[in-house]
């Protein structure tokens, strides 16, 4: 399932995360965590309360997607990114693909989502993405790939899409993924 992930276009690769990862993990953490930090309290606070989102976060995974696969994403050797991914057997889901500051807007999101699809196409297995509402670009570029909306928010914070084997032309072939990563449309 995961052949064709290790080596992506734009000098991208995946690796599995090791216990040397934790401080680059942190330091994401705390990158996409900028509405916590704009909290008028001391810094000591707000670093508590930093530190307890991520156990938060981190038991909740683990709860709720026992088999995930970690993984961070790098760029000519460099961490730029995390990659947590569940595999039951059933689907394959994108439980959190996030990148650091420097690496966002760059397409990068476009093309591990796109090998996650050739992946998918390949081992006949659905992919799915929950998608939050407050990030409409990746929802529209996930329904230009052929994904579909299983789960609409009701009340909800997120949409879960599904990309189904057989229903996408671009699954699995050749040059997909440098013509995903190309394109320029959205960012992840």
């Amino acid at each position: 399932m995961l052949q064709g992930l290790a080596n992506l276009p734009n000098g991208l690769s995946i690796r599995p995360a090791r216990p040397g990862d934790k401080a680059f993990l942190e330091k994401l953490h705390r990158d996409q965590r900028e509405d916590l930090k704009m909290v008028d309290a001391d810094r000591a606070y707000i670093e508590e309360l930093l530190d307890m989102q991520l156990r938060a976060q981190t038991l909740g995974y683990g709860g709720a997607f026992p088999e995930a696969l970690y993984f961070v994403i790098e760029k000519t050797g460099d961490a730029v990114g995390k990659l947590t991914l569940d595999w039951g057997g059933t689907e394959a889901r994108v439980v959190d693909l996030a990148f650091v500051k420097k690496a966002r807007g760059k397409g990068f999101g476009q093309s591990v989502l796109m090998a996650l699809i050739a992946a998918c196409g390949s081992s006949k297995c659905p992919l799915a993405v929950s998608v939050a509402l407050n990030n409409p670009a990746l929802y529209q570029w996930l329904l230009a790939q052929g994904f579909t909306v299983t789960q609409a928010p009701e009340g909800g914070s997120h949409h879960m899409l599904v990309w189904y084997p057989g229903r996408d032309a671009m699954a699995g072939q050749p040059g997909a993924l440098a013509q995903a990563s190309s394109s320029g449309e959205g960012s992840v």
